[in-house]
């Protein structure tokens, strides 16, 4: 952590931040690592909350990052410089389709008035006169992608196919709200509703109740996604959110290998709906 902040302060390519923020994650990523040893009397490494823990600190920088993200405005000289960064990738030819559209927005928002603003507006438009050279793996990964996804809209099965998975996906919440639900009535007839008042005994209602939103947004995505598919969509981002927020911090506490793989199947469902929506 320590040598990324020295780059970062030292290093004005900005090519160079990918790479001190791969060191900055490293440093990070062993500090956290060892996060059971810090809060536990005998520095127990294998303190069994401790996957729960990191997950919650991923979680809550990734909340404090997209709070500052939605904040954060620009004014027009900072766009017009942001223009001149991408200017750099046209001298190494390195600028793909997908960058040079970003630099177009970005010259829109500048001051039209700029003399720098109305250069720049001539460099882009005449870039397609320079030689191209092919887009970047991830541009033609994205356009493939797009590719697939508009062939699958056409076709007559396509809503029928994500309509069925998350018809089954609400069924499963469902299926799991009742258990979970059964296992805390037990306790209410024995006669150990006491235990329900503590903090651990609060955590299954509390993820019954996200349990039961889950397949709550799902069932409604699933029954309006012919009359409405945008809208479909992001009911069933919502219900994906509450599993990856509130749902997945249970699961780590249980089988922190199993959650891994979950977490990462739910990472894949949330882009693919954003794509979508």
């Amino acid at each position: 952590m320590l040598l990324s902040m020295m780059g970062l302060m030292t290093f004005l390519n900005d090519d160079l931040k990918h790479f001190w923020a791969v060191m900055g994650g490293i440093g990070f990523g062993t500090f956290v690592d060892e996060i059971g040893k810090f809060i536990t009397r005998d520095n127990n490494y294998f303190y069994e909350p401790t996957f729960a823990i990191i997950y919650v600190i991923f979680i809550c920088l990734y909340l404090l990052y997209k709070s500052i993200q939605r904040q954060q405005l620009f004014t027009k000289e900072e766009y017009l410089i942001n223009t001149l960064e991408k200017l750099k990738d046209v001298i190494i030819k390195d600028l793909d389709r997908e960058e040079k559209e970003i630099a177009v927005q970005y010259l829109a928002r500048s001051n039209p008035r700029h003399p720098v603003t109305k250069f720049l507006k001539q460099v882009f438009a005449e870039i397609d006169e320079l030689p191209q050279e092919r887009d970047g793996y991830y541009t033609r990964l994205r356009q493939k992608a797009s590719s697939w996804y508009h062939f699958f809209i056409d076709q007559d099965w396509f809503l029928n196919a994500v309509d069925g998975f998350f018809l089954l996906r609400s069924l499963w919440y469902l299926i799991s709200g009742i258990f979970l639900l059964v296992t805390v009535s037990q306790q209410v007839v024995s006669g150990n509703i006491d235990g329900l008042l503590t903090p651990r005994g609060t955590l299954p209602l509390i993820q019954f109740f996200a349990l039961l939103m889950q397949a709550l947004f799902t069932l409604i995505g699933a029954t309006i996604i012919w009359k409405s598919r945008k809208e479909a969509y992001i009911l069933f981002k919502d219900s994906v959110f509450i599993s990856v927020f509130i749902l997945q911090v249970f699961h780590f506490t249980r089988n922190p290998l199993l959650a891994l793989v979950s977490v990462f199947g739910d990472f894949l469902l949330l882009n693919i709906l954003y794509y979508m929506t």
